[in-house]
């Protein structure tokens, strides 16, 4: 370059300088979304999946990304956001279907973006709100401000709406959602977890998506082919390098024990191998999980099902959405346990309900020794302690004799009854059994409403949300419901649903409200 041209290629970059600071100028890539991620947030790999949703959200007025878990779903919404605000010079604003998810997921992603490149980006960012200028903002609503108002008096000319994990959020907030993107440069994207069918997130999906499996993903593409049946498995050569057996069980052996010509993590915290030989050894293939988590479909709910997916999230939403009305409904009753009795191939599984609240269920592995009964029996002696009220138990089986030991200690006789589901149910003209009765029953309580689901735990809800909607009524030729034979939901789960038993033992018939005396003393009931 002559002296010449070296003097005007100064000047501009003085003038460039002058307007803008040491910042770039930023408006240069309003449209050029990936450009942007790489030269100004300094990212440094991104999937083709991940730019091809950026580009949709330059083109199309909606987007919708069915994604698989690990693919990077959360971090990309974060990067459209930044994007959104410092080079298109609009308004976005985002929602998820809970606190927590809205705090600590999409804004804790674009939280870290701006600060690792503040001082390049300027503006100011909060917990829930990123400022560049008084029309270049974004900001996040929780679940405590729900309501279609939330999206609907929102309106401007370069508006962005985002819905993350979109499977649980609901008609109402969705139809907030599309009216608020009206204008010719508005754009809307949902993006989450395909976990639930019949919610909008399905619908929309529809008529037209981007669907990401973790199969493409770098961290593991390599090491997968999908075999004739349509299920991804190892290459056989890598399986037996990198496998291995610990207590009987097969198992990913560490990366810094692989061969050293087999690629390490791409993107460390993504989807791993190890995750999905995990899922397929306690999941297994081609399960409803399966195909949410890992292929991207959205699983299909049966109409038998007892509790479909998208109703396990709505009421799972209504106790963020109104958390203080749930625990005053829940604070005039006692705690109800329940607990399935684990026979060494299958864990513990209890599940805990303080009126029409479920707080918590929780899996505890066995030992296949005699000293399972026993330790299911302390498990709940102590979660009668920690949480007084009464706890049922399967009374067939192993679960017998831990009923036995909870009957047989004066502490907890009073408070822990046995539970057949092969009973005789009160109508009997309508069910076959008690166990239909009881299903049914939680399948009216979702179905109305009635109840709502605290949080869980992520792998928690996930695998009762698989199991209730897993599980099948059907209807007899004398118009009596009953519930499948076990061993039909089991080849379907692929496992036994040991939480949802629980559950139902936890939510059957509560008994009238105990008042206790300190922990560890006697009860009384009155």
């Amino acid at each position: 370059m002559n002296s010449s041209l070296q003097l005007q290629a100064k000047a501009v970059l003085e003038l460039r300088r002058r307007k803008f600071g040491d910042r770039p100028p930023f408006h240069v890539y309003a449209d050029r979304p990936i450009e942007f991620a790489q030269e100004v947030l300094k990212i440094s790999y991104l999937t083709l999946k991940q730019k091809e949703t950026m580009l949709s959200i330059l083109y199309n007025r909606e987007t919708n990304v069915q994604a698989g878990h690990g693919v990077g779903k959360t971090f990309l919404a974060a990067v459209i956001v930044v994007w959104w605000v410092f080079a298109v010079g609009g308004k976005a604003i985002t929602t998820a279907p809970t606190e927590n998810q809205v705090k600590e997921l999409l804004w804790s992603e674009i939280r870290k973006l701006w600060r690792a490149k503040q001082n390049i980006l300027g503006g100011v960012c909060l917990e829930l709100h990123l400022r560049f200028t008084e029309t270049a903002r974004a900001y996040g609503f929780t679940a405590r401000n729900y309501s279609p108002d939330s999206f609907q008096g929102v309106h401007g000319e370069k508006l962005l709406a985002i819905q993350d994990e979109a499977s649980g959020i609901t008609e109402e907030i969705d139809d907030g959602f599309e009216s608020c993107i009206t204008g010719a440069s508005n754009r809307g994207l949902r993006i989450g977890n395909p976990v639930a069918s019949g919610t909008p997130f399905e619908k929309s999906c529809r008529v037209r998506h981007i669907r990401i499996s973790i199969w493409q993903h770098p961290n593991i593409a390599w090491a997968y082919r999908k075999e004739a049946d349509g299920i991804y498995r190892l290459k056989p050569y890598i399986a037996r390098e990198i496998l291995h057996k610990v207590d009987g069980a097969i198992e990913v052996k560490p990366q810094d024990q692989w061969p050293e010509k087999f690629p390490r993590d791409v993107i460390p915290g993504a989807v791993s191998i190890s995750w999905v030989e995990a899922v397929r050894s306690k999941k297994g293939e081609g399960t409803n999980f399966w195909l949410s988590r890992l292929d991207g479909f959205f699983p299909t709910d049966s109409h038998f099902s007892i509790v479909p997916r998208s109703w396990f999230l709505r009421a799972r939403a209504r106790y963020d959405a109104n958390k203080k009305h749930w625990d005053e409904q829940a604070d005039s009753h006692d705690w109800r346990h329940g607990m399935d009795v684990g026979d060494g191939g299958d864990p513990h599984a209890l599940a805990s309900w303080r009126g029409p609240v479920l707080y918590q269920v929780n899996e505890y592995p066995t030992k296949g020794d005699m000293e399972d009964v026993s330790r299911a029996a302390a498990l709940g002696k102590q979660y009668l302690t920690d949480h007084p009220g009464t706890i049922r138990v399967d009374n067939i089986g192993v679960g017998s004799g831990a009923l036995s030991q909870l009957r047989g200690d004066s502490k907890t006789r009073k408070y822990a009854s046995g539970f057949k589901f092969s009973q005789a149910a009160s109508e009997t003209g309508k069910f076959t059994n008690i166990k239909a009765e009881s299903f049914w029953a939680l399948r009216e309580a979702f179905q109305n409403e009635e109840i709502a689901i605290a949080p869980l735990g992520a792998e928690a809800e996930e695998t009762l949300m698989d199991e209730l909607s897993g599980i099948m009524y059907e209807e007899m030729a004398s118009q009596k419901i009953r519930i499948e034979l076990k061993e039909k939901t089991i080849k379907r789960l692929g496992r036994s649903p040991n939480l949802a038993d629980a559950v139902i033992y936890g939510f059957i018939k509560p008994k009238p409200k105990l008042k206790r005396q300190a922990v560890g003393a006697s009860y009384t009931t009155y």
